[in-house]
């Protein structure tokens, strides 16, 4: 009887390659390919894979359901170790809302925004908040249905502020806790009385700025408001210096302006010539300078969104006109033939360059007042609101309902973690606790912890004996689809991905695929296992019937 010994023979045989089969499947190195989910069940199975060992290159979720509390935190898990990106929702649009870096009362601020919808849509944003509707304007999405951009508001006084930001039929809130700071407190130095110095003046003062002004009159005559040239006195009392173009400034002077700003947190203008004579102290542009004339419409502005830019009327300005920016330093203003606005950090302070020598031509000869004062105010406000705190707290989604687990960050310089008094938090029946601080193992400097807003409410942060410095506002659960995606898309924006329409994540993955991927085909060694004993027990019998056993 060679069948049965046949039958037992090739069950074996089978039973052998399935092992062997699997066991080389499962161990192949190629690059990960990226993760597609399609849907709660989907990356309930995958989330071991998408937490722990190799991250893909990238996440795709693409169900176009709202998703649950426990996907969220997943995907928030999963989104710190690959960039997740998400099919939209099937609406109109799709809005995420960006609280201001730093807020800080009377001072010009950004409140940003991100719009997803159908490419080349036109969508109307407006921002909100309790005393009605702020500012608007009507954006069109890209190739790939995005448009980023911000609103600029100035919070009138300190304590916790609130926006919404509405697009289309979908909104975001967002907020802030504001610092009080007031209006800047500026010195103004300028050489013989003219025009542009006049309307700097009557600029600042309009927007309620405090000016002190230099003018020198040559032959060592000074006609000063406040006291006479830059001392450490008049430096300690201001947030900002603007040194106009021709106005005699020694290097002495430029060096304690620079002290000043970096150790200090002051910011510093240099208009017209003296961005030349103060190009190695202050390292915002390298290059000659020229003397032109500028026409309004070729300026091209690349603005922070604090910064307001000056018409592009048909007015014609003096400038001295920069080289490239040097290293830390970034151009938000130029025209065809060099620079006009250089900006960048210095220290815990700020410094900036300014080309233009006669933008009193706007306010006068194209009558743009109220232009003309808010670059200026701008300008200002942004020089002088440089974050002086060694420290510095943030809670990233300050806004959201109540329940749901969040985190706070704190960005500290040197050593300053290691010596952080303890971080109490206030509760909206006025309980304290302690929220405890771990340093971030992948970022130096950081430090992280999180808090469970129980209740509905306002929830302020505060180092032991300091003022308040960051906030978050718990609400009512809003709808759940509506957070849901309001959350997933910041999870998404903040991992370096995006939300997509659904039909453009298979050819985005598609491209983020390396070449040789593990596209994660195995066979199913559980499976294989049970069909190969299924079989052997079917052999067995069929040589049992065979032999006539019983």
């Amino acid at each position: 009887m060679k069948i049965p010994l046949l039958l037992r023979g090739a069950v074996l045989l089978l039973l052998g390659l399935a092992l062997a089969l699997s066991g080389v499947w499962r161990t192949r190195t190629g690059p990960a390919a990226p993760a597609w989910i399609d849907d709660a069940r989907a990356l309930d199975r995958a989330a071991d894979s998408l937490l722990v060992g190799r991250a893909p290159p990238a996440i795709a979720r693409a169900s176009t359901a709202p998703p649950t509390a426990a996907e969220l935190e997943t995907l928030a898990a999963a989104a710190r170790r690959a960039p997740l990106y998400a099919a939209i929702p099937a609406r109109n649009a799709l809005v995420e809302a960006q609280a201001p870096a730093r807020a800080l009362s009377g001072r010009a601020a950004a409140v940003g925004f991100r719009v997803t919808a159908t490419p080349g849509d036109s969508v109307w944003v407006r921002l909100t908040d309790e005393t009605g509707v702020l500012d608007s304007l009507r954006v069109r999405t890209d190739a790939g249905g995005h448009y980023a951009g911000a609103f600029r508001v100035r919070p009138p006084r300190p304590g916790w502020r609130e926006w919404t930001v509405t697009a289309g039929d979908a909104t975001a809130r967002t907020g802030a806790w504001v610092d009080s700071a007031g209006a800047p407190h500026v010195i103004v130095r300028a050489g013989f009385p003219h025009w542009e110095s006049k309307f700097v003046v009557r600029a600042l003062e309009e927007s309620g700025a405090t000016v002190e002004t230099a003018y020198d009159l040559g032959r060592g005559q000074l006609v000063a408001a406040g006291g006479g040239a830059i001392s450490a006195e008049r430096l300690n009392r201001a947030d900002a210096v603007i040194l106009l173009h021709g106005a005699p400034v020694g290097d002495g002077e430029r060096r304690m302006l620079l002290d000043w700003s970096a150790a200090r947190g002051g910011g510093v203008l240099l208009v017209g010539g003296q961005a030349a004579a103060g190009a190695s102290a202050f390292a915002l542009t390298a290059g000659p300078t020229r003397a032109r004339a500028v026409d309004g419409p070729t300026l091209t502005w690349t603005l922070p969104p604090e910064l307001s830019a000056l018409p592009g009327d048909r007015v014609r300005s003096g400038a001295v006109l920069t080289g490239s920016p040097r290293a830390g330093a970034a151009m938000a203003a130029s025209t065809p033939e060099g620079g006009v606005l250089a900006l960048r950090p210095l220290g815990r302070g700020r410094a900036a360059s300014l080309g233009l020598t006669e933008t009193w031509r706007w306010r006068m000869e194209a009558g743009r007042v109220r232009e003309h004062r808010e670059f200026w105010r701008a300008l200002v406000d942004w020089l002088a609101s440089a974050p002086r705190d060694p420290v510095t707290l943030m809670v990233p989604e300050p806004v959201g309902p109540a329940g749901a687990r969040r985190d706070v960050v704190v960005y500290t310089e040197g050593d300053e973690g290691a010596t952080l008094p303890p971080l109490l938090l206030t509760r909206p029946g006025r309980g304290t606790d302690t929220v405890a601080l771990a340093p971030d193992p992948s970022r130096a400097g950081v430090m992280r912890g999180a808090f469970l807003p129980a209740d509905t409410g306002l929830y302020t942060f505060a180092f032991a004996g300091g003022a308040p410095s960051a906030a978050y506002r718990a609400t009512a659960a809003a709808g759940p689809a509506e957070d849901a995606w309001q959350r997933l898309s910041m999870i998404a924006g903040a991992s370096g991905g995006g939300m997509l329409p659904a039909d453009s994540l298979r050819p985005l993955m598609r491209r983020l695929t390396p070449e040789g991927a593990d596209t994660g085909t195995r066979l199913p060694l559980g499976w294989l296992l049970f069909f190969g004993v299924l079989l052997l027990a079917g052999a067995e019998w069929a040589i049992r019937r065979l032999r006539g056993d019983a």
